[in-house]
This record gives C-alpha cells, structure tokens and sequence, in this order.
C-alpha cells in the first residue's frame, strides 16, 4: 500500500494526534511565551506590530507541520522524525532570538525560520504526482518564503522586516489558491486529527498564561498580587470553560460538515486562519494577566489595558467567525458574539480609574456575563426543540 493510500485510509479512521506532534507544540508554546514577554508592562503599538508579526512567523510553521502531519504522518517513521526534530530546533532557535530578534539576533531568528520551511516541503516535494500538485508550487510555498527569509539576512532594517512580511504573506495568500488540490484535500484530510491538533495547542497555551501568572506572582509575592493572580486565574479557567464546552464540539462537527460539503475553503479557514486569532487573543491577555499581577495596588499602564481588551474581543471574535464559517444559524450566536467582542472594551477606559486588580475583576465579570449569555441561550435552544 501507498503511503499517500495508508494516509487516506487513516483519514476515514480519525488517528489521535502522536505524542511527537504533542512535543513540537509544547517548542511551539515556548515561542509563544517568549512573544508574550514582548507585551509585558507598557507595549506600544509598534510592540504590537512587532508581536503580531512574530506569532504570524511561528503560526504559519505550525500550519505547514500540522498539515504536513495530517496528510503525510499517519506512520511515523524515520524521516518524519529526524524532519519534527529539526523543526523543533529551528522554532527552539526562534524562540531564543525573540529578545533581539529586531537587532543583533535577527540573522538567526530568519535562519530558523528559513530551516523550517525548507524541511516541511520535502514531504509535499515526495508525493506531488500522487497529490496531482506540480512541484512548483511546493517550491513556491516553501522554497521561495525560506529565500526570502535568507536573503534578508544580509538587508539593513527597515527592509529586512519588509522581506520578513513578505514571506510570511506567500504562505498566507498562497493557502487562498488550492484549486488543483481540492479534490484530493477533501478525501485526505483527517478532520477528527485536525479538530485535536487545534484543541490540544489552545490547552497548552492556556496553560502558559497561567504559567505566566505564577511566575510574576513568584517575582511579586504580595497579598494584592496574589488577588490580581486568583481572579485571573478564574477569567482564564471561564475562558477555557467556553471553550472546552462549546467550541470544541461546534470545531468537531463543524469540520466534519464542511468536508461533507467539499469546502476546502472553509476547512483551511477555521483551522489555519482563525485559530491564529484565537491564540493570539488568549496570549496577549495572559501577557496583561502578568503585568496586573506585577502592578497590583497600581493602576494598569496604558497598553496592557488595551491588551487586556483586545486579548478577550479577539478570542471572542474569532469564536463567532468559526461559528458562521460552520454555518452556524446568527440566532445561536447573536446572545454571546457581540458581547464578547465589545464590552471587553469597558475595560481601557475603567482602567484609568481603577487598579490592577478590580480591572482584572472586571475581566472575569465581562467573561461571567459572555457565558451567563451563552447559557441561557444554550437553555432556550433546547426548549425550542
């Protein structure tokens, strides 16, 4: 049997994720860690370009090993591990260059980004006539990104970031033109391994933002720190809470409706481009969590008070898309959605007159009342049929 043919067989089988996929997210998270520190205290907003464009780096690897994965990794054999291994060292690179990534330690950061693209397209590069995918366009997606990340080693600033830009926009535009692809995606792609993948990296960067809580809690042993840590502590276990007990099985069906449906579009969507709202959104709040919990007693600067909003609408705006690129009906979604993107937003302007701490209370009561809604919705839904 073909390997291509074991993969499609495995799709229909739904495979759990391999404990080798669990261990390049757990190098993955500890990129994101490193980004969230960029965002401690008062970032600005060229901190936030800078963090965006960061994530964006890292994200777009994580989507090319997920996919890679899905399609191609149903057996784990020698290549596939000596290929995770050096992705993993190339993110691990990443991740130590991020303090300086914009100075003296740009040229590895690019370096470990050119690695990791060169080695997810070998895989696409083996199996082209079987995938009926002419191998330019692996070259394109891969190749020419990996060039780019190269050749702005040797460019001053600010075109060295221009190039960097660029090369993460190729992988994002080139994911809107899967044409020739299609057909085969529908019949390959493993929905229920996908719909786990996203799952179980959206747990462990939940579990970073509480590791970030305990570390400045740890630095800032106070009693009103303590409060500041308790009280995030419950707004990111809600967070959680909705997330474990609503979207994970909206993502579950939803996917499986839009393979049903052919919608490759749609698949790519709500696993590549959204989720990226998603973790950004639970990363910029824990990075505010730990300044609240390092200024407890303390008003919230000026930027880690619009974190803390933008963190808490994002996760909630990319929840609402998922839901209406699975075609959820607007009545299911109209009680919560706009909720949750817009009164986190009370919280900057609250911010300038309270504390650290009752801002932070103030999230968790934002987020109590999101799920207040989401409830009682749940409840008349149920009644209806």
């Amino acid at each position: 049997m073909s390997a291509i043919s074991m993969t499609q067989t495995s799709a229909h089988m739904g495979r759990r994720v391999h404990w080798l996929e669990l261990f390049f997210d757990l190098v993955i998270v500890a990129y994101i860690g490193q980004i969230a520190h960029t965002m401690h205290g008062d970032p600005s907003w060229m901190d936030a370009v800078a963090f965006v464009g960061f994530l964006a780096a890292a994200w777009w690897a994580w989507v090319n090993a997920t996919l890679t994965m899905n399609l191609f990794g149903a057996r784990i054999t020698a290549s596939i591990w000596i290929s995770v291994t050096i992705a993993m060292l190339s993110i691990g690179v990443m991740a130590a260059a991020i303090p300086d990534a914009l100075g003296d330690r740009a040229g590895a950061f690019a370096i470990g980004n050119a690695v990791i693209r060169v080695i997810w397209a070998v895989p696409w590069l083996m199996n082209r006539r079987t995938i009926g995918s002419p191998w330019w366009r692996s070259i394109l997606y891969c190749g020419v990104p990996a060039a780019l990340w190269l050749v702005s080693i040797a460019v001053a600033p600010p075109w060295q970031y221009a190039l960097w830009a660029a090369a993460v926009a190729v992988e994002v535009v080139l994911l809107i033109f899967l044409n020739g692809e299609q057909a085969w995606l529908r019949e390959a792609l493993d929905v229920d391994h996908l719909a786990e993948r996203v799952g179980l990296l959206v747990v462990i960067v939940f579990g970073e933002s509480i590791l970030t809580t305990i570390a400045e809690l740890d630095a800032h042993w106070m009693p009103m720190s303590g409060l500041s840590a308790i009280l995030g502590f419950a707004a990111v276990s809600m967070l959680a809470w909705f997330y474990f007990t609503y979207a994970t099985s909206s993502v579950e069906s939803g996917l499986k409706r839009l393979q049903l449906r052919g919608s490759v579009g749609g698949l790519r969507d709500t696993v590549m481009y959204l989720p990226f709202l998603l973790v950004a959104g639970i990363t910029l709040f824990a990075s505010t969590l730990g300044t609240a919990v390092a200024d407890a007693g303390h008003h919230l600067p000026p930027g880690a008070a619009i974190s803390l909003s933008a963190g808490i609408s994002l996760f909630f705006i990319a929840s609402t898309a998922e839901s209406l690129r699975y075609s959820s009906p607007w009545r299911t979604i109209a009680a919560w959605g706009p909720a949750g993107i817009l009164l986190p937003w009370t919280l900057v302007p609250l911010s300038a007159h309270a504390n650290a701490e009752a801002v932070v209370a103030a999230s968790a009561g934002v987020i109590a009342l999101v799920l207040a809604a989401i409830a009682i919705n749940a409840r008349r839904m149920r009644e209806r049929n």
